[in-house]
Formats: structure tokens, C-alpha cells, sequence
């Protein structure tokens, strides 16, 4: 069994969709809330000097752009608008290419992601993915989503947990699954180490240094000519 595994945000996308998607949703819904951007920097900052984690950013980030309780008729609306958009003009082209030749090869498609599965989902979707792993939110018993993650965010070793998740449960047995992960990140470390390949993507200088001494390959998906150096 061939499995490509791709994380999301800048290494399929040319840019973090994260805070694009709240902006891109304030825009459409309550203009008004655009007004609070100052506030979401100053709390990635925050974030960056290490007061608090991920999960409660992303968490206090929706609850400002979008609400604390999310309309499923509204958000589908503006995530079929916004992965039209990603998917039409955000993606890199080399990821394109690649997605295409994992494909053709038989490969079995996932996307493994910290972006919420409400629109990660539907772009995976979009780009014929047979699997999407993401963050998950709190479903209420009215349909509607929560601001809150449901469990932690999908983010270094809780995306591989993850991912070895959804292997057990489609009875997939590790040892007769041959997996490529393709990365950005130098947080997704665990994960590259448990696929067969792993692919640093555009690595910046660290991460490239970390993928020589890890024996990870290293490609470039800003062309379609991405491949610079394979394990």
C-alpha cells in the first residue's frame, strides 16, 4: 500500500491559511471585526514569546472573527468560497505536479494538517485527497460548531498520533504500507521520521540542515521543476 501524506499550509498552499480564512470569514460576515487585527497580532506575538500555546490562539482567534458558535449554513457557504479561492490561485505548483504524480502512481492521497477540518476538509476535497486528518471542533447538539478544539490541535507529534489513528483504523498495518510525508515544518520532525520518505519542502536553512543530518529529501514545490534532492 502506497500512502502520500501532505501537510497543508505552505506546503500545498503558498501561504498559511489559518488566519486568512478568519479575515477571509470576518470580511463576508461582520466587517467590523476586521477592526480586531491589532489585537490577533499582538497575540501571535504572544504566542511567539511562548505565554501560551496553539490550541487557545487558534481557539481565541475564532472566537474573535467568527464567533464562539459557528452557523454550518453560513461557514459552508464561505468555505466553499474560500477553498474556490485557495485552490484556484493560493497553491504551489510544484505540490500540484507532485500531488498529480503520487496519484498516478497509485498512491492512496492524504492530507494530515493543523488547519480546522471545516476547511481543510474541502479543499482536500477539492484536490481529490481520499483523506483529510485536521483539527476537529466541539459539534453541538444543534449542528453548530464551538470556537474549541475538540481534543488538541493537529500540530508535531499530535499530528502523527494522528495519523497513526486513522492508519489503525483502516487496517492498514504499518509495516505493509509504504508512506511519504511532505512537510514545510520542522515541527512535523516526528512524522518525517515515521514515513519511509520524508520531504522537507522549501526548507529554510535549519530545516535543510535538519533534513541532511535526518536523511530526509528536500523539494522545492514553488515550480513544477520541485525536485532538488530525494533521500
Amino acid at each position: 500500500m502506497n500512502i502520500a501524506i501532505y501537510d497543508l499550509d505552505k506546503t500545498i498552499t503558498r501561504r498559511p491559511t489559518f488566519t486568512h480564512f478568519l479575515l477571509f470569514y470576518a470580511r463576508r460576515t461582520a466587517p467590523i471585526r476586521l477592526a480586531l487585527l491589532p489585537v490577533w497580532i499582538a497575540a501571535m506575538i504572544g504566542y511567539k514569546l511562548g505565554l501560551y500555546g496553539r490550541k487557545p490562539l487558534k481557539q481565541f482567534g475564532i472566537a474573535m472573527f467568527i464567533g464562539r458558535q459557528i452557523c454550518p449554513e453560513k461557514l459552508s457557504n464561505i468555505v466553499a468560497s474560500f477553498a474556490d479561492h485557495i485552490v484556484s490561485q493560493g497553491l504551489q505548483p510544484g505540490a500540484v505536479a507532485r500531488i498529480g504524480a503520487d496519484r498516478a502512481r497509485g498512491a492512496l492521497l492524504v492530507m494530515a494538517t493543523a488547519a480546522p477540518h471545516f476547511y481543510a476538509g474541502h479543499i482536500g476535497n477539492m484536490l481529490g485527497f481520499d483523506a483529510v486528518i485536521a483539527t476537529r471542533h466541539i459539534s453541538q447538539a444543534d449542528g453548530r460548531l464551538a470556537h474549541r478544539i475538540d481534543g488538541e490541535n493537529c500540530y508535531a507529534g499530535e499530528k502523527l498520533r494522528r495519523v497513526q489513528e486513522w492508519l489503525s483504523q483502516q487496517d492498514f498495518s504499518r509495516q505493509d504500507a509504504h508512506i511519504r510525508f511532505y512537510s514545510d515544518d520542522l515541527s512535523d520532525r516526528t512524522t518525517l521520521d515515521f514515513a519511509d520518505e520524508g520531504y522537507a519542502v522549501n526548507p529554510s536553512k535549519r530545516f535543510g540542515e535538519a533534513a541532511a543530518a535526518a536523511n530526509w529529501g528536500v523539494i522545492d514545490f514553488r515550480s513544477t521543476h520541485e525536485v532538488r534532492s530525494e533521500r
